[in-house]
């Protein structure tokens, strides 16, 4: 897909919408996407119930670290949330890590604090902005259960399977076809072969277009400063 092929929606990943909350400490490659006014971004009940899910949770981490550097006195990157009594989902581990390697240069632990209520207040207002232009684009499709089961065959992970059913029965009910994510190894990679599940199972109107998002809108921001 090129510049000249823009759709006018796209059916959008949870963890799309996650790089745009969290662009602070990832390479930002949603942002452009988003706050673009040519394309309509598409979610379903389920991404959004994903989606609300990993933000509650990950809100209850940064509370619990901005607690144990203002009681413990301790650096940054000794903060173990395995320790501390809060939930730790799928990938969170990760995710803190980052957060921590990008403060943990920092030799004062006011700026450290500061950064994190920072981007505290940040994830809000970008969490609201998502709510905003979600409301009258979050749909419920129904996917037959079978196609479901015929994709997690492949992919092996149940929520990437429900995800991509949805974006499939989107797709059939006259979506564009596209749909972006960053997983590249059980998504992006694997494009040919949803393809081909989704067209034997249900016929050519279901096949989808798996891209990354920054492929829809690029952020001029990176083009420049690869200039």
């Amino acid at each position: 897909m090129t510049i000249d092929e823009i759709p006018d929606s796209v059916f959008a990943d949870t963890g799309v919408l996650l790089n745009y909350l969290q662009r602070e400490w990832e390479r930002d490659r949603s942002t452009a996407l988003i706050a673009s006014n040519v394309v309509e971004i598409v979610v379903s009940e389920r991404v959004v119930g994903e989606l609300d899910a990993v933000t509650d949770r990950r809100h209850d981490i940064y509370e619990d670290l901005l607690d144990y550097l203002m009681t413990t006195e301790s650096r940054i990157e000794d903060y173990d949330p395995s320790e501390r009594h809060v939930y730790i989902g799928k990938h969170d581990g990760s995710h803190i890590r980052n957060v921590q390697m990008n403060l943990a240069s920092l030799d004062e632990s006011r700026e450290v604090l500061r950064r994190l209520r920072r981007f505290l207040r940040a994830v809000g207002r970008r969490l609201d902005h998502l709510e905003e232009i979600l409301a009258d684009s979050t749909i419920d499709p129904l996917a037959p259960l079978e196609l479901e089961l015929a994709i997690n065959t492949l992919i092996d992970h149940g929520a990437d399977a429900s995800i991509v059913t949805d974006a499939a029965s989107w797709t059939a009910n006259g979506g564009s076809g596209v749909f972006v994510t960053l997983d590249r190894d059980d998504l992006l990679d694997r494009e040919s072969d949803i393809a081909a599940i989704l067209d034997e199972k249900q016929g050519p109107d279901w096949v989808i277009r798996i891209r990354l998002p920054d492929e829809i809108i690029p952020d001029r921001r990176s083009a420049k400063r690869m200039e």
